[in-house]
């Protein structure tokens, strides 16, 4: 890990006037050229990462966005992402009849397949909330708020079902 500072590689910069001579973000690695680290405006966090390519799909800025950086709880929620789309994977499976099991009523099996999506759906939501408070300091803003816009469209939804099936005198 590097031990220079953002504001320590180029002699040019006015380090006096310029403000966000600390500011937390990506930094190019000098000792690496193509390399960027997350600079939380007073130490290195994380591992280096390749610069984002000019010319990809997405603009550079949006993929250093989506990246989590050393925001661990960006890293949970962004994994709680695929978690919930497996989760309505299998909720369709049940649903449409595809997966049965010998012995169990097929509601059952559509009650558990709700409860597993709902207990991703909240558990991704928290941590999405989680790394949004830390994100000014750690990054992953943009993969948070994507798990958190996905948690409550598709992982709270089956939250919202077992509450109906519990009014309506459960299964």
């Amino acid at each position: 890990m590097s031990t220079a500072q953002p504001h320590d590689r180029d002699p040019d910069r006015d380090t006096d006037t310029d403000p966000d001579r600390t500011a937390a973000g990506w930094q190019p690695l000098l000792e690496r050229p193509g390399y960027e680290q997350w600079w939380d405006g007073s130490a290195w966090r994380g591992r280096a990462h390749r610069e984002p390519e000019p010319f990809s799909a997405f603009t550079p800025e949006l993929t250093r966005a989506l990246r989590p950086g050393p925001n661990r709880a960006a890293h949970v929620a962004r994994a709680g992402i695929a978690a919930i789309l497996l989760g309505f994977g299998l909720q369709t499976l049940v649903a449409t009849n595809t997966l049965t099991l010998p012995g169990v009523p097929q509601i059952a099996l559509v009650v558990v397949a709700l409860v597993i999506s709902a207990v991703i759906g909240i558990g991704t939501a928290v941590a999405a909330s989680l790394a949004l408070r830390v994100a000014p300091r750690l990054g992953g803003r943009a993969i948070a708020s994507l798990a958190l816009g996905v948690s409550i469209l598709l992982g709270l939804a089956p939250v919202l079902l077992l509450v109906a099936i519990g009014l309506a005198g459960g299964v």
